[in-house]
């Protein structure tokens, strides 16, 4: 039996509505917003369905789902409580779909895998998902703060995160690049790549400080030398027409 699923929410709202402005950027590549059908799985502070609510209109509509209710902003979004990765709409319902570091979370290989295909369900024909997650291979685990843990084997992460006395369990689990991958092409959905991409506008809206101000200084040519090691992963996938 899978474990309930620990809320590891960011709750700082002007941090938020930057991220929500990162995601309006690369969706803007792809879709027009206007009118559009959205749910954010996973909405946390809820600050990036805020601002789709604005980016989608009068004419739009705006869902979100989470394991628990902590959102800061509310208004203009219907929220509803979840318990797995079942996502509770109809086939087809949504234009667009956000997952922002949540595939992590939903639990091991085989729901991560059913979480993708929730997603694609839920997605019209033709309609994106933005994806978002922490690279496995990323230096320091974000949600432990903890050197290399996610590089270790899944056995020996929790007495890791008990060493350190961060807590009794490590109840995340990151993929890697490749991993993602092969996970979206089994889902059946089309990946597009748009890590760099994110780079690029995270310079303008993120006002990023200390060692990942200057990471994201760092030239897009020269960063694609140390690939494996990118932090976050940002994808836009597509369900395909047929």
């Amino acid at each position: 039996m899978t474990a309930p699923r620990a809320s590891h929410a960011s709750l700082d709202l002007p941090a938020r509505e930057r991220k929500a402005a990162k995601v309006r950027a690369l969706l803007d590549e792809v879709v027009d917003l206007e009118g559009a059908h959205v749910l954010e799985v996973g909405t946390g502070s809820g600050a990036i369905a805020a601002s789709l609510v604005e980016a989608v209109g009068p004419l739009g509509r705006v869902e979100a789902i989470d394991v628990v209710d902590e959102r800061v902003v509310t208004e203009g979004v219907q929220f509803t409580r979840v318990d797995g990765t079942e996502v509770p709409f109809g086939d087809a319902a949504f234009d667009v779909v956000i997952s922002n570091h949540v595939i992590e979370h939903v639990g091991d290989r085989s729901e991560q895998l059913r979480h993708l295909r929730e997603l694609r369900r839920v997605l019209r024909p033709g309609g994106w998902v933005y994806l978002a997650m922490p690279n496995r291979w990323r230096l320091v685990e974000p949600h432990f703060k903890l050197p290399l843990l996610s590089w270790l084997p899944r056995s020996l992460r929790s007495g890791y995160v008990r060493l350190a006395g961060r807590g009794e369990r490590y109840d995340c689990d990151p993929l890697s690049r490749r991993e993602l991958r092969a996970l979206v092409a089994e889902a059946d959905l089309e990946a597009h790549d748009r890590t760099f991409a994110a780079v690029q506008v995270v310079r303008s809206v993120e006002a990023p400080r200390g060692l990942s101000r200057l990471a994201l200084a760092t030239p897009t040519t020269l960063l694609a030398l140390g690939r494996p090691l990118v932090p976050t992963e940002i994808a836009l996938l597509r369900r395909p027409l047929s």
